[in-house]
């Protein structure tokens, strides 16, 4: 595992996806990121204060494409088991790989593919308490808490929960993410390319990472768009 640090960076992603040489688990941290993007090219704003890193996951040729489709949600239950050893609060999980705490957002993942290695981005609020456009629908720990935290310490963590998850049998690892799913029994509306899917009842996260939904009565399930809670 090799660690690069940076002060600023356009993007940990990108500099992992662009970086000729890559090795498992290369790792790519960053006090600033001034082009960093979220799910759906979303921006992604990213103030110091942050963990910002990116970490990559060589592919290996005995594990499944299905297997491979989990690891948002391991990426997102490795930063809630990691956050909950530093703090031991009421975070949930929101399907596919956020954090959430006291209705806000705490942690964003970008997953992404190049050549034969996954590129795990996350960004992580922890001492930061500038949110930017999402100032009304973020928090971190600092916020919470009123400490200042090591972003390192937080960081290596959360890595070593995921390797940790990565192995552990799946049916337990998603038993513990419905146990902490933020949507379950929330009424909510599906939307992609601001068409909606559907509108229903959010039941659990099931075997293959989909989403159920009750609709009309039936149980239908969702493996992309974004969801709106509605109030």
């Amino acid at each position: 595992m090799r660690i690069f640090r940076f002060n600023e960076i356009d993007s940990t992603n990108k500099y992992l996806k662009e970086k000729i040489e890559i090795e498992d688990y290369d790792c790519v941290i960053a006090e600033i990121q001034t082009a960093g993007r979220g799910r759906r090219g979303n921006v992604w704003v990213s103030n110091k204060g942050m963990g910002i890193f990116s970490f990559a996951l060589q592919e290996k040729k005995e594990k499944t494409i299905e297997e491979y489709m989990r690891l948002p949600l391991i990426a997102g239950i490795s930063v809630l088991a990691a956050l909950k050893k530093i703090e031991d609060l009421d975070y949930k999980f929101k399907w596919t790989n956020d954090v959430y705490i006291y209705d806000k957002k705490i942690c964003g993942i970008l997953i992404e593919k190049v050549r034969e290695f996954f590129i795990i981005g996350i960004g992580i609020n922890i001492n930061n308490c500038d949110f930017g456009y999402a100032q009304d629908n973020a928090t971190s720990l600092k916020e919470i808490t009123g400490k200042h935290y090591s972003t390192e310490d937080i960081i290596f963590c959360v890595i070593n929960e995921f390797k940790k998850y990565l192995d552990q049998n799946w049916e337990i690892t998603l038993k513990e993410i419905n146990s902490y799913n933020y949507l379950k029994e929330r009424d909510i509306e599906i939307v992609k390319d601001e068409k909606i899917l559907g509108r229903g009842i959010a039941g659990d996260i099931l075997k293959d990472g989909t989403l159920s939904v009750k609709i009309n009565g039936k149980d239908e399930c969702f493996n992309i768009g974004e969801i709106h809670i509605r109030k």
